[in-house]
């Protein structure tokens, strides 16, 4: 059917339209993780992985609009290693869902925080330090310390910088991207860590600058949050240093969902 007779939308009721602040939705649990068996896992509070090296695919993606921009994005860096992993942290939002989203958004911007929390090694077969410190930074070249910030209303975008250091890797900086979907159905939060410096295991180069990200998307339901986080590398050729890193991605995902279900339950006492 043609439209080409009916009125435009004067620009100004247009820009009045914009203003106008987009209410949040969610969906049921079941709509966004169709898998029976992955939902009744992660209800049990277990979680959900998946490991691939060489030519990369995504395999546990959520039913989700921002999946298949994560996928493309992936898929443009090339990597060589990614682990994923799913975990759900119950949480109905009775005080309404921007209280939930600003919550949520205030745990993944408290770097500071996630200096002193522990993963399971397993090639040491025990929980294992994983930052020893973890700061933001001023900028890539100025590696001065500075506070966290939580921003009162979570911007649809935003970027910083940290300095971390973890006893696997040492210490590096990363470049950390934020990113806030109000208007998917249903709506949803993305934490993005790239390494900005080279990174080595002792002295054996691991990955260059920026060939590590891990990413962190939050994913609203009617029953709480799922936790789908994605961790790909290029990593050295150097014999089982890829078997090292699939290894290690998952149990330091588990680490970061634990750390954020903490403080997050924290927050909300």
């Amino acid at each position: 059917m043609s439209h080409a007779n009916q009125p435009r939308r004067p620009a100004a009721l247009a820009f009045l339209f914009a203003l106008v602040p987009v209410a949040l939705s969610a969906l049921p649990l079941a709509s966004v993780l169709p898998d029976a068996g992955i939902r009744t896992r992660l209800l049990a509070g277990g979680d959900v992985r998946s490991s691939v090296t060489g030519k990369v695919a995504l395999s546990l993606a959520p039913a989700w609009p921002g999946a298949s921009l994560v996928k493309a994005a992936v898929a443009s860096e090339d990597p060589d290693v990614a682990v994923e992993a799913v975990f759900f942290l119950p949480s109905p939002a009775p005080s309404g869902a921007d209280t939930r989203l600003e919550a949520a958004y205030s745990v993944l911007r408290g770097i500071s925080s996630l200096q002193g929390i522990e993963y399971f090694s397993e090639s040491r077969g025990r929980m294992r330090l994983f930052y020893e410190e973890s700061w933001r930074i001023a900028s890539p070249d100025d590696r001065t310390r500075v506070p966290d910030d939580k921003p009162a209303t979570p911007p649809v975008f935003d970027r910083v910088w940290a300095w971390q250091k973890d006893l696997s890797f040492g210490g590096n900086v990363y470049e950390i991207d934020y990113a806030v979907a109000r208007d998917l159905e249903p709506w949803s939060l993305s934490m993005k860590s790239t390494n900005v410096t080279g990174m080595r295991y002792g002295i054996i180069p691991v990955a260059g600058p920026r060939a590590l990200s891990v990413r962190v998307n939050l994913i609203a339901t009617d029953e709480g949050l799922v936790f789908w986080a994605v961790s790909t590398a290029r990593a050295a050729a150097v014999p089982g240093m890829r078997g090292k890193l699939e290894d290690s991605f998952g149990n330091r995902a588990a680490a970061l969902f634990g750390w954020f279900s903490r403080v997050y339950a924290a927050g909300r006492l």
